[in-house]
């Protein structure tokens, strides 16, 4: 008899939503309330065709701030990742797993699998009961139901699948909200503080509208609330559509992409890096001197401001509080990778090097050498 390579496991499969049935329990309760009940409860002071449509497009709406959707989509898909994901954490449990009959390939798709199936199932479930809301309710929009199905789901593929590109890199599942949630908003914020450093020492800096569009499209979270709202056409809101589809489903497709690179990842993870904040050895270096970056821009630029009037208002100044909090972010960060406080024997070398870089830095922009 041939053996053949099995990619899918129907009892972990299981075994994961007997497990978890909290996130995907309360998952589908959020949304039966908004929708279904909201249906019924609305129907009280009279459903019309024009409540049907906007409704469920409201949850879609993301004028002024995160939408419904968008929001339990970051949340939720967080918490499947890092539910179906939880055996990476812990050196017994790691082990186990890769003890079953499986290869890897099987348990990544699996797990993937099962923590999808965590928000698209309910989706579909609460799509089939606001189908059966609304007919009770003697008006049936089945476009806009639709609409809300569709954008929901690919907001969750998008988030789940970037969630579980952050738990491919990291060993502690502390640090997977940590990481997802600063990678959400990380491109915007840096481009943010190099505008407002370049605006105060390079003469008549206006900003690099290539580079801040690019970054927006780099923080999924802020990208999508600025783009996905709803038009009237009529200008009297009874006809309403939703706009930003594009914009979804292009996530949509980078999340497709995220999956397979975390595939990647997770074929040649160390499962001995089980407790690690950084599990992958290529990516420590990156950690180690992105903190660093990070800390000397962010927390140097606000240290500069709070003691603006108090010294002397020049580009050395500046470098002087890039250089400390640098230093800071750069240690705490070898500290949390080699699971120790003494660590500064080992590590004065790369942080000469953190010193050199950001002296460059200021000095650029300082003597404008870039022209």
């Amino acid at each position: 008899m041939r053996s053949g390579t099995s990619y899918f496991n129907k009892t972990l499969f299981a075994k994961h939503f007997a497990r978890f049935w909290p996130i995907w329990g309360l998952y589908g309760l959020i949304w039966t309330m908004c929708l279904p009940l909201g249906i019924l409860l609305d129907s009280r002071s009279g459903w019309t065709q024009v409540r049907a449509r906007v409704l469920p497009l409201n949850y879609l709406d993301t004028s002024g701030w995160f939408s419904a959707a968008t929001l339990l989509a970051a949340v939720f898909g967080l918490l499947a990742a890092m539910a179906v994901f939880s055996y990476l954490y812990s050196a017994r449990s790691v082990s186990l797993f890769h003890a079953l009959p499986l290869r890897r390939e099987g348990l990544f798709l699996t797990s993937y699998l099962a923590g999808l199936g965590f928000l698209i199932l309910p989706n579909l479930a609460v799509f089939l009961l606001a189908l059966a809301a609304e007919a009770a309710c003697g008006a049936v929009v089945f476009s806009s139901l639709f609409t809300w199905l569709v954008v929901s789901s690919l907001l969750n593929l998008f988030f789940y699948s970037f969630a579980v590109f952050c738990a491919m890199f990291t060993g502690h599942i502390l640090a997977l909200p940590a990481f997802y949630g600063i990678l959400n908003i990380l491109a915007a914020g840096l481009a943010y503080l190099f505008d407002a450093l370049a605006g105060a020492f390079v003469y008549g800096y206006a900003g690099i509208p290539r580079l801040s569009e690019a970054a927006v499209w780099l923080s999924p979270a802020l990208r999508l609330t600025y783009t996905l709202n709803l038009i009237y056409p009529g200008g009297n809101g009874v006809y309403v559509q939703f706009y930003g589809l594009h914009v979804v489903l292009l996530y949509a497709l980078a999340g497709l992409i995220l999956t397979g690179l975390a595939l990647l990842v997770y074929r040649r993870r160390s499962l001995e890096r089980a407790g690690d904040i950084v599990s992958v050895g290529w990516v420590r270096p990156v950690f180690k001197y992105g903190v660093g970056a990070c800390a000397a821009v962010a927390l140097g630029s606000f240290l500069y401001g709070m003691f603006l009037y108090s010294l002397p208002e020049n580009a050395w100044t500046l470098l002087s509080f890039l250089l400390l909090c640098g230093a800071a972010g750069y240690f705490v960060a070898e500290m949390l990778l080699r699971k120790r406080f003494w660590v500064f024997r080992r590590s004065w070398k790369g942080f000469l090097v953190l010193l050199g870089c950001l002296t460059a830095l200021v000095s650029v922009l300082e003597f404008e050498l870039t022209g």
